[in-house]
């Protein structure tokens, strides 16, 4: 369990949530939407479904833990690992963290298919895409379509997008989830959760071969470029996995959607 928390180097904003709850984040405009659409996320609803106190979570892709926020809402007691590369993002993480008062333990790295160091790309104005595979053509895309979706014209949207994926690179560190599983003494993974702008791929391959028998479910928002999401679909299905996927509404005609995979389906 993380402990207090001093407050982080970087400028902040802190946003109120429905219902009151306070949390900081490093972009003052997008908290409110971006938990919403956590919250209004039913595949990470069935994905904890049946879950008890003290099993473990990963949260690969953490941001500023909204989904560790949901999910310990959900089922008190779970055991939340939360990992994320960016640096505004961590700080604001771990205070995040520490005000939930659950079992949430922020580590600043990323996740891939083998340790040592990357490059990731950060957007100042949507953290939340920023990435070790920056596509900022994809992105915008996306959001224009999520924008849209949402009610907002597309001429509004394209002028509220002209500047949000401006980013700076910076080297960062990378793990493995092989390498979590032993650092922080795991013996079964109840849910990895992955959430990392085009890096999928990786996450799934560094937990190792004698690793994936130690996780349970996984539920993972994908970017289907070159056919990933058929070829992730494939893989966990030949892994025992009965997996089921879905589109958010907000992001229907993007290409990101969503995959749950569960043994004993």
């Amino acid at each position: 369990m993380t402990g207090p928390a001093a407050a982080p180097a970087y400028e902040t904003y802190e946003i109120t949530l429905p219902g009151g709850r306070k949390v900081l984040s490093p972009e003052a405009n997008q908290g409110v939407a971006l938990w919403q659409d956590v919250v209004d996320n039913d595949i990470y609803a069935q994905a904890v479904a049946g879950l008890s106190a003290g099993d473990v979570l990963f949260d690969v892709g953490a941001n500023i833990g909204f989904a560790a926020y949901l999910f310990t809402d959900l089922v008190p007691g779970l055991r939340v690992y939360s990992f994320e590369p960016a640096e505004a993002c961590y700080a604001c993480l771990k205070v995040n963290a520490a005000r939930q008062q659950a079992d949430i333990t922020a580590i600043q790295t990323a996740v891939g298919s083998k340790p040592g160091t990357a490059e990731l790309t950060y957007y100042p104005k949507s953290p939340a895409q920023s990435s070790l595979y920056p596509d900022s053509d994809e992105d915008r895309r996306n959001s224009t379509t999520y924008l849209v979706n949402s009610g907002i014209g597309a001429d509004v949207a394209d002028a509220f997008l002209a500047t949000m994926h401006q980013g700076h690179t910076y080297p960062v560190e990378v793990t493995t989830v092989a390498a979590a599983v032993d650092e922080y003494g795991v013996d079964e993974i109840a849910l990895l959760k992955i959430d990392v702008e085009r890096a999928e791929q990786d996450v799934l391959d560094g937990i190792g071969e004698a690793g994936w028998s130690r996780v349970r479910r996984v539920v993972a928002e994908i970017h289907d470029t070159d056919g990933r999401l058929d070829a992730i679909t494939r893989q966990l299905s030949e892994r025992g996995f009965t997996v089921e996927g879905g589109q958010e509404r907000l992001l229907a005609g993007t290409n990101v959607h969503m995959l749950l995979a569960a043994r004993g389906r």
